[in-house]
């Protein structure tokens, strides 16, 4: 008896490809919101800021895009795990102390971007951690 052929499906963009998209989308959309990218991909020891955005003078967010074609083991946000979040706060620590600049108001946000056929939702979740 001949053997079944596995069907893989072949994805046209490569992860990474992927989340550089997300973070493009999701930096669009913080600039529609009057948010101003003040930095993009910052990389630290600790590990990376995909996006800060500076809201007023005072006011500064660190953002975690995470971007997803299928929600099977769930949702974007979700895989900001607590490590993550320790890690995202270590290197926007780092980040902070090379700035002249004193913010007396830090955000730290998730930005979900769902991606379906050609279409991209987005979740963005202010003070979330």
């Amino acid at each position: 008896m001949p053997e079944k052929k596995r069907r893989r499906r072949i994805s046209i963009l490569s992860r990474k490809e992927i989340g550089k998209r997300g973070e493009e989308i999701a930096a669009e959309f913080l600039e529609r919101k009057g948010l101003r990218i003040v930095e993009r991909n910052y990389h630290s020891r600790w590990g990376e800021l995909d996006l800060v955005a500076a809201e007023s003078e005072n006011r500064i967010h660190f953002v975690e895009v995470k971007t997803r074609t299928v929600t099977i083991f769930g949702t974007p946000a979700e895989a900001v795990t607590y490590m993550k979040q320790q890690k995202i706060k270590k290197t926007a620590l780092t980040w902070l102390q090379s700035q002249e600049q004193y913010f007396s108001c830090l955000s730290f946000d998730v930005i979900e971007v769902s991606v379906k056929e050609k279409t991209a939702r987005i979740r963005w979740l202010q003070h979330c951690f």
